[in-house]
């Protein structure tokens, strides 16, 4: 017997409307929007004002909608289900808007507005007039998506900095969006910083100088200025910069409400020739997610944007060649349910950055120890590092045998070469160890007779129970935060030398510094870290695994910072 209170009727989709024109290649327009209405579990319909003959290459013809017909549909639609919210893409001339304008006025419901006035080329998509036009429609929008050339099209901007407008800097783009947001009236603006690049030096640097409360979103998950530029992943250390924080890699994209800044969304710049439609596609995403996401919770609109963005880029990041010109985005990629999102060019390791992030402040103990910090001033008590040393050199031989178990569960050729170069390594480390000893005056024998200490027994069982319990996914957990750890603090180390906070010259641990940030060390660093986002792709792991796998990269994060404790703990 069915219970009573389970109801067996479907459940009703929000419904959102499009108002675009049709691209037969399938990559932008109503087919760009439909797919990504789809994606996000709504019901789309779509009132077309254009056909266009176009593909990847670019737009061979255009046959315009009479506006009476665009009307029609509209009214169509609308009387048959009331939509939740309405995305405006191209609306192609001044008949079209100036009537669906008289319309708009009469219906309540959330608009969207992709203005498509000037394409990413530079090129002017729409009359003077109908540009003109545009005025009667921003007082009704809501959500108002330009990108650069656009916002500086309908303010008349002029940027005094650069001979190309469309190259703004930060503070610039600020004062754009508000300039935008004034001008047109629309509700909230959001300028797409596509166009532009911006380093993180700017953010930074803006974040201080401005006196607005505003939040600011970075892409790695973490909005806190002072630990963004000194955590992050192996693979973006591997080239450290000239001047740290100056690179122009980023694409800040700025919320606007009321003339004043809400929020600012930071991102890499996705490095891909697969753009065509992102317009039409975040902006449908801003109206998917406003009508999917709580109204009743807190900062239920930044989370709105935030997560039209993420859907976008990760759209891009993961889209497919087709065509021979700019390929379209993969609208499909919510469709399969994952923990974790794949590898992509655009975002390699997934896994170890969800690793890296779950627990930032455990990390930065870690990685910024003031074990590691003295080391690298060289201001630490010789006898700390000696009896860290003597430890260490003892749980290199419980890291070999959980690598030689790792070796021995294996069934496959990768992971039995991972294994075997990482226990390769560690032999190489373990002399390393010895000859450290030596110049200190300790013999080998003195090494091997020194007992070991709580700590070190603590991790070495932690590792070795988690080897020989779990399956081979655990153990290369139970192993990873020690390789990767070190790499991250070795490279730490030489990023401080650089700032002038850390030093080489006359400093005692200088070969320990030069070994872990070291070409061979940081080789099998990166190797490990391949290794591992090969095998969490191949086999993705459900939410209940990965909670699994993170708690246990914590707990050896945690065991790795009781390591430093007991050096530094001798003196006290």
């Amino acid at each position: 017997m069915v219970p009573s209170t389970m109801s067996l009727e479907a459940k009703k989709r929000p419904h959102i409307l499009t108002i675009a024109g049709s691209d037969s290649s399938g990559g932008a327009g109503i087919q760009a929007d439909l797919k990504t209405i789809e994606a996000f579990g709504c019901y789309g319909s779509s009132v077309i004002t254009a056909l266009t003959a176009q593909n990847t290459n670019g737009v061979q013809g255009v046959h315009e909608i009479p506006a009476d017909f665009v009307v029609q549909q509209l009214k169509s639609v609308v009387s048959d289900d009331y939509p939740r919210c309405i995305k405006l893409g191209m609306l192609t001339n001044s008949s079209i808007i100036l009537a669906l304008s008289k319309q708009l006025k009469q219906l309540d419901t959330i608009i969207v507005l992709d203005p498509v006035m000037i394409s990413t080329s530079g090129h002017t998509l729409l009359p003077e007039d109908a540009i003109q036009a545009m005025n009667e429609l921003y007082p009704l929008v809501d959500y108002f998506t330009p990108n650069i050339p656009e916002a500086i099209k309908l303010t008349g901007y002029s940027s005094h900095a650069s001979d190309n407008n469309s190259q703004l800097n930060l503070e610039q783009m600020i004062e754009l969006a508000k300039m935008t947001n004034t001008k047109t009236g629309a509700f909230t603006v959001l300028l797409k910083g596509g166009h532009t690049s911006i380093s993180r030096r700017e953010i930074l640097e803006i974040r201080k100088k401005e006196k607005g409360d505003y939040e600011i979103f970075w892409e790695e998950g973490d909005d806190d200025l002072d630990t963004i530029e000194v955590l992050s992943l192996y693979s973006s250390y591997k080239q450290i910069p000239q001047s740290i924080g100056e690179e122009k890699e980023l694409v800040v994209d700025v919320l606007v409400n009321k003339g004043e800044v809400v929020a600012l969304f930071v991102g890499k710049k996705i490095d891909s020739n697969n753009t065509h439609g992102t317009g039409c596609t975040l902006s449908t995403a801003i109206a998917c997610a406003h009508a999917t996401e709580p109204r009743d919770e807190p900062n239920a609109n930044l989370r709105i944007f935030k997560k039209a963005i993420s859907y976008t880029k990760t759209a891009i990041a993961s889209s497919y060649p087709f065509g021979h010109g700019h390929g379209p985005l993969n609208h499909a990629h919510l469709s399969v349910k994952r923990a974790l999102p794949p590898p992509t060019k655009y975002n390699p390791h997934p896994f170890v950055s969800h690793l890296i992030q779950s627990n930032l402040p455990l990390w930065k103990s870690y990685v910024e120890h003031p074990f590691v910090v003295q080391l690298g001033k060289g201001t630490l008590p010789k006898e700390c590092f000696e009896h860290y040393i003597k430890q260490d050199y003892h749980y290199l031989k419980h890291y070999a045998r959980a690598h030689a178990l790792g070796a021995y569960k294996a069934n496959t050729f990768e992971d039995i070469k991972a294994f075997t170069d990482i226990a390769g390594h560690i032999a190489r480390e373990s002399e390393m160890h010895v000859s450290y000893c030596e110049s200190f005056g300790i013999s080998l024998d003195q090494l091997q007779s020194t007992p070991e200490s709580a700590p070190c027994a603590a991790y070495a069982r932690y590792v070795i129970d988690i080897g020989t319990q779990g399956d081979i996914l655990d153990l290369y957990m139970s192993v990873a935060s020690c390789l990767i750890g070190y790499g991250e603090v070795g490279l730490w180390l030489k990023k401080q030398v650089e700032l002038g906070e850390a030093k080489m010259e006359g400093n005692l641990y200088k070969k320990w510094m030069e070994d872990y940030s070291g070409k061979d060390f940081l080789g099998a660093v990166e190797r490990g870290i391949e290794n591992l986002e090969r095998r969490i792709a191949e086999d993705p792991p459900t939410e209940a695994r990965l909670a699994r796998l993170t708690a246990i990269w914590h707990e050896c994060v945690r065991l790795e910072s009781a390591f430093w404790d007991m050096g530094l703990n001798l003196i006290k």
